[in-house]
């Protein structure tokens, strides 16, 4: 990693690992190498499907990819007596890769 992207990283969504239960996720906790915190989601607040932008790798055509998205209210796993804060969990369509946006409070 260059000292650039160091002090100027992506304003892309933090890639997560999801386990979900019947179509709807239940647990997350964010990817790459550390081990991070793990969130127990308590609340399903909003579904909804967006379609992103062209050009994303889709195996969509031109209209670009679909998202399924989830407005969740978790806890953290370690600390299960804090209050929940609020998450938007996004799957995109084929492989099943999720990403996580934190919503401002």
């Amino acid at each position: 990693m260059s000292a650039f992207s160091r002090v100027f990283r992506s304003r892309e969504p933090t890639p997560v690992q999801v386990r979900w239960l019947d179509g709807e996720p239940v647990e997350f906790q964010r990817r790459p190498s550390r081990r991070g915190p793990r969130y127990l989601i308590v609340d399903v607040r909003e579904r909804w499907i967006e379609q992103s932008p062209w050009p994303f790798p889709s195996p969509m055509p031109v209209g670009g990819d679909r998202l399924r998205c989830w407005r969740v209210e978790a806890r953290s796993a370690d600390e299960p007596d804090v209050p929940g804060r609020e998450f938007v969990l996004r799957m995109r369509a084929g492989p099943g890769v999720w990403d996580l946006v934190r919503v401002p409070e």
